[in-house]
């Protein structure tokens, strides 16, 4: 546990890793929301919040769905607002974001860490995009209208939590490489760059 705090710290202790953490989880966060649906086209214009149901925030419209208390009106789209829902594609986002800058991390310094060729740290951010996506692609197929979506869409309850594992595992295991081939020079040729 100790080695994946450490890696976790250090690449959010750096501003441009933790800039580029917080955007990828941004993004991913607004993607999500956008194919479950809580983001959506069709307002009108101008800006508008409003929270009237706050006693439904933990009923559940699915798996790992809940109802919305409040709408944001931003200009042209409309944001049915679920605490829940946003915390999740958050979390999640987060989880991808660390992947992906470690994954990084280890590609900018594979004979530090050990490693065989410059390519073998990209792949390690792999399963963060594939884990981050199980997330994304039945709801990806169901907006596409694709015939398969039927059959994806039951798998999806548990896909976010097995997402959630894969990036912890995934995550737990570059932190484990960095950590054991930082022994302080990684930090600091990181740090100085």
């Amino acid at each position: 546990m100790r080695p994946l705090l450490r890696v976790v710290a250090s690449l959010l202790s750096h501003p441009g890793m933790a800039s580029a953490v917080g955007a990828i989880m941004v993004v991913y966060a607004l993607l999500y929301l956008w194919l479950t649906g809580d983001i959506m086209g069709g307002g009108q214009g101008g800006w508008l919040a409003l929270f009237p149901a706050w006693e439904r925030v933990w009923e559940t419209r699915g798996p790992f769905q809940f109802e919305p208390v409040g709408l944001f009106f931003l200009g042209k789209l409309v944001w049915t607002f679920s605490p829940i829902n946003t915390l999740l594609a958050l979390i999640v986002g987060l989880l991808v974001g660390l992947n992906l800058v470690a994954g990084w991390r280890l590609w900018r310094a594979p004979r530090a860490c050990g490693l065989g060729g410059s390519g073998t740290g990209l792949l390690a951010a792999i399963p963060a995009l594939l884990a981050g996506g199980a997330c994304c692609a039945p709801l990806v197929l169901i907006w596409l209208g694709l015939p398969i979506a039927g059959a994806v869409a039951s798998l999806a309850p548990v896909l976010i939590p097995l997402a959630v594992v894969l990036l912890l595992a995934g995550l737990w295991g570059m932190a484990s490489r960095l950590d054991v081939a930082r022994g302080g020079q990684l930090d600091d040729a990181e740090h100085s760059r």
